[in-house]
């Protein structure tokens, strides 16, 4: 039986064009979609928020070694960091954009500090989105939100703010241009006057901006205002882990924001050396949609029963995102939900007394800790064992401006609580990123 032509032409068409695509287009025929391929790290940006105070510093330090640039308004200059070791950047009032390329760039992490008042705030890279809660904008809780350009073209944030009884509409936090290499500081004290708890929501609508908090306790009596940086949150969760207790008693608001469409019930934990566990006067928060709840738990941490406590734990119904305010002494001291890692993290630190507090581990492990002074050498090192349910609490060189955690078989979350003669300040340990992910590219089909 003779074949149609029509027929015939149908088949073979489509087969001699196939071949004729898999014989002149690279990669016809492969998979559309690739995921991305892993490479070293060869260039890396944080920025850092501008000085509160005297005494100010920012330190440096990197997986590798080699020169950074840090730029300020006005100016730049060229930093040696040392292998191990923390290089110094003598930077002004305004904040600065670290860059670092080459044998720097993998694992680049930097501290900004101040004396007094005694502060601390890691720098950061940009983020398109992230949350704060547990800021102030009254008389005598106020903060200021600083939004950095690092690139030079303009860059567009929106901030979205929570409060007690929902969403608080300000107009003008919406659509705020931040021109290139330059910054702006908005009071919301100033925009937004108001008693009530708050939480914002900062997302990076074009380009790149990096968000810092600027909180101030403002003390009526003397005129004297007292300052810290608030720590991000990048996501909300079910559960947040709070370490790093100042010493002492005094005003300590527990601040948790419920960014859902429905009401949380929040419930509150303290952890120790020993366990984690639930007192008999412990609060239970009921957070409605898109609001903001706020306890004191001074009276809490200063009971018979919680002696030894490190942390503070939340656990809610649904995803939350919460922060600790300490005013003890006339000094603030600000701690959100650490950095989850199950890879090396480090912290760059002030020299003086420092504890570091580590917990949240999912499974029984080890952890090891290093600590280093300014040109690298080796001051200290530990190998402590972790278990779930618990926190520790590991003492560090006074020297020691570095100090680096290694987890074996578990994950953890942790903080270095800094102590000087004036107060306390938390630094948060940050995960190094030593790689990058480099999307996969196909050639287009010729038209």
């Amino acid at each position: 039986m003779p074949i149609d032509l029509t027929f015939g032409l149908a088949i073979a068409l489509p087969l001699l064009v196939a071949l004729a695509l898999f014989l002149t287009t690279p990669g016809f025929g492969t998979g559309y979609f690739h995921p991305p391929t892993t490479s070293p790290l060869t260039r890396a940006t944080l920025v850092c928020p501008g000085s509160l105070g005297s005494g100010d510093h920012t330190g440096v330090g990197s997986a590798g070694s080699g020169d950074v640039t840090a730029e300020e308004q006005g100016g730049s200059q060229s930093v040696t960091v040392p292998a191990g070791g923390v290089g110094t950047v003598s930077a002004g009032k305004d904040p600065v954009v670290i860059t670092a390329s080459g044998a720097a760039a993998p694992g680049l992490v930097a501290t900004r500090f101040s004396t007094k008042p005694v502060a601390a705030a890691s720098c950061a890279r940009p983020r398109s989105d992230q949350w704060f809660t547990g800021l102030g904008a009254g008389p005598t809780h106020d903060s200021h939100v600083v939004l950095v350009n690092p690139n030079p073209g303009q860059a567009i944030a929106d901030l979205t703010v929570l409060g007690d009884t929902g969403p608080i509409d300000v107009p003008a936090l919406r659509g705020i241009a931040v021109p290139g290499h330059s910054s702006q500081e908005i009071d919301l004290g100033a925009v937004m006057p108001t008693q009530s708890a708050l939480a914002l929501h900062a997302v990076v609508e074009r380009g790149q901006v990096a968000v810092a908090v600027r909180d101030q306790a403002a003390h009526l009596v003397g005129n004297h205002v007292d300052e810290d940086w608030l720590p991000a949150q990048t996501r909300p969760a079910r559960r947040a882990l709070l370490l790093g207790l100042s010493s002492g008693s005094g005003n300590r608001q527990l601040t948790v924001a419920n960014p859902s469409d429905r009401e949380v019930t929040a419930t509150v934990r303290l952890v120790s050396s020993n366990s984690v566990f639930t007192p008999d006067n412990a609060p239970t928060l009921d957070i409605g949609p898109q609001s903001v709840a706020r306890v004191d738990i001074g009276k809490l941490l200063e009971s018979a029963g919680s002696e030894g406590v490190l942390g503070v734990q939340v656990v809610a119904t649904g995803v939350v995102t919460s922060s600790l305010r300490s005013v003890v002494g006339g000094d603030v001291s600000l701690i959100a939900r650490s950095q989850h890692s199950r890879t090396a993290s480090s912290a760059i630190v002030p020299t003086g007394t420092k504890q570091l507090i580590v917990g949240g581990a999912p499974r029984v492990g080890a952890l090891t800790v290093v600590a280093r002074a300014a040109d690298g050498r080796q001051l200290s090192s530990q190998r402590v064992a972790i278990s779930p349910r618990q926190a520790l609490k590991v003492s560090l060189p006074n020297g020691a401006v570095r100090v680096d955690v290694t987890p074996e078989r578990t994950a953890f979350r942790g903080s270095v609580l800094v102590s000087l003669h004036d107060g306390d300040a938390v630094v948060p340990l940050s995960r190094l990123q030593v790689t990058t992910r480099v999307p996969f590219v196909k050639p287009g089909l010729p038209r």
